[in-house]
């Protein structure tokens, strides 16, 4: 591990490094023994989202990739990528919170929530009601992040500081600001800062820039793989899936962020090599996240 700081006890993440990380694959095994992965995400106006995410997710190893989507929204992905169950999460073309889905939800080792769903006071409720209530590992990204700030604001840090599962934050820049300040926090993305809040929050924080930092209070890592390529919508839906499906099969939190941040960057940076950096899409990066797996492949 390369030290970038021993004050902060930071590390630059390399390909060993991940490889231990990554949950093991035995020969004697079935789907259940890889684990569960729920997806929630999409609405009328971002149906990709979803799609993306659950696309992921499925080139990460989980057993099972499960994407709840409104139901009017839902006949959209029949057949788009059939290894996918397909649930309803509410009525409608956008999130409403229902209960009886999200019981459901909770059944999932690992849950990904808020991509594409629209900035509402019923996305707000919902991650409420998983922070609450769930106890598994939850990936917040996106609009789960930012209708969080704006109608659960009051409540928002006490919700990470009680949360009954293990909880894993994937902001950008910009929404990382909406956070600290909806937590009366200190406006910073100097590494220290960042460690800072999650220690009190009790977290683990995968900020996205262009070197992204993980920390879940403790340990601080920079993983330094991608490129400008992936400064296009849908990137963080990739992340979201490729992390909720490495959890799904045991990962914690940390070691889901730090590999998949690092297998995502790097199946960008594969992908460019052929289409370069304007072209790339984050479609272009799945189709390219079994090299990235490959490459790890006796590293660990």
């Amino acid at each position: 591990m390369a030290g970038i700081s021993k004050k902060l006890y930071a590390y630059t993440l390399t390909q060993s490094d991940v490889a231990k990380m990554l949950p093991k694959r035995k020969r004697e095994s079935h789907k259940g023994t890889y684990g569960r992965a729920a997806i929630v995400a999409g609405s009328i106006e971002y149906t990709g989202a979803a799609y993306l995410s659950a696309a992921a997710c499925l080139r990460s190893g989980a057993g099972y990739t499960v994407l709840f989507v409104p139901s009017e929204i839902l006949p959209h992905y029949i057949l788009k990528a059939p290894e996918v169950i397909l649930k309803s999460s509410n009525e409608g073309s956008r999130y409403a919170l229902n209960e009886e889905s999200m019981g459901q939800v909770c059944e999932y080792d690992a849950v990904a929530y808020g991509m594409g769903m629209g900035v509402s006071q019923a996305v707000a409720d919902g991650a409420a009601w998983l922070l609450s209530r769930y106890q598994g590992r939850l990936i917040l990204d996106a609009d789960g992040l930012n209708s969080l700030c704006v109608y659960k604001k009051a409540e928002f840090s006490t919700l990470l500081k009680n949360a009954k599962c293990d909880v894993v934050l994937t902001p950008h820049v910009k929404e990382y600001s909406r956070v600290v300040k909806a937590c009366d926090w200190t406006d910073s993305t100097h590494y220290e800062d960042v460690q800072k809040f999650a220690a009190a929050h009790s977290v683990t924080v995968l900020l996205k820039d262009y070197y992204s930092v993980i920390t879940d209070g403790e340990r601080i890592a920079l993983n330094t793989t991608g490129n400008s390529g992936q400064a296009k919508a849908g990137s963080g839906d990739v992340l979201s899936g490729v992390i909720v499906g490495l959890c799904a099969q045991g990962a914690s939190g940390y070691n889901g962020g730090c590999a998949g941040a690092f297998l995502c960057g790097y199946a960008a940076d594969m992908a460019a090599e052929k289409l370069g950096e304007y072209s790339l899409t984050a479609t272009d990066c799945i189709a390219r996240l079994g090299d990235a797996f490959m490459a790890l492949k006796g590293q660990g």
